[in-house]
């Protein structure tokens, strides 16, 4: 059971990398505002939301945003370092997996979120990257407080940082999440000869091109 879920995680993992920008900068502490300059390093959700990876996290970029509330979706990194003692810490403790339960913690991150927002503060979410936990995080947010559905959230969200890409496992939640919100839904997952395994029905597209690609490829071999 574990070699098959470590299996599954790998070709999650896989599908997740294939249209994830994977070029990291890395900032010396002499120039660390200068992440604010960097196009796509942090996304302005909101005025009161902001998805970012870690590695943009600094006091600097704390300040430069007034932000009042940080969220850490990645347990595997250290503790947040904070100078300001009314920043409110809240980490969560999940696992970029496919088998992670993810969806135990939207309502809880989301509810946050948006009590923060209400008390005209503001919040900086991140993971490691900002693609998958964190940005899954923002979906359901946006899902709950804003009502937009997923597919609306998706799109909304994938404009301002066009990176973000949830996990497989990550997105079926998120469809589950949606169903008991609203009662319907707007993603469904589709099962992706490509990567023989179901993806949610936005992504296909991504994965024909990859697939023809892939063939073309092979075919200019011989």
């Amino acid at each position: 059971m574990e070699i098959e879920q470590t299996f599954q995680d790998f070709k999650d993992n896989a599908v997740q990398e294939i249209f994830t920008d994977c070029m990291s900068v890395e900032i010396n502490s002499r120039s660390q505002s200068m992440m604010l300059l960097l196009p796509g390093a942090i996304s302005e959700l909101t005025d009161n939301l902001v998805l970012t990876s870690a590695s943009s996290v600094n006091t600097n970029v704390l300040d430069a945003l007034n932000i009042t509330c940080v969220i850490n979706v990645a347990p595997e990194l250290p503790d947040t370092p904070l100078h300001r003692s009314d920043i409110i810490y809240h980490k969560i403790p999940l696992l970029d997996s496919g088998n992670s339960r993810i969806y135990t913690h939207f309502d809880e991150a989301a509810d946050l979120i948006h009590k923060v927002a209400n008390s005209g503060g503001k919040t900086l979410i991140y993971c490691v990257a900002g693609v998958s936990r964190s940005a899954s995080i923002c979906l359901a947010y946006l899902m709950k407080h804003q009502g937009l559905t997923l597919l609306e959230a998706y799109n909304y969200v994938k404009l301002r940082r066009p990176k973000i890409k949830p996990n497989c496992g990550f997105f079926k939640q998120l469809i589950e999440y949606e169903k008991d919100i609203f009662g319907d839904n707007t993603v469904r997952m589709i099962f992706n000869e490509f990567v023989q395994m179901e993806i949610p029905d936005i992504y296909d597209c991504d994965y024909q091109f990859v697939s023809h690609f892939s063939k073309k490829k092979r075919n200019q071999r011989y």
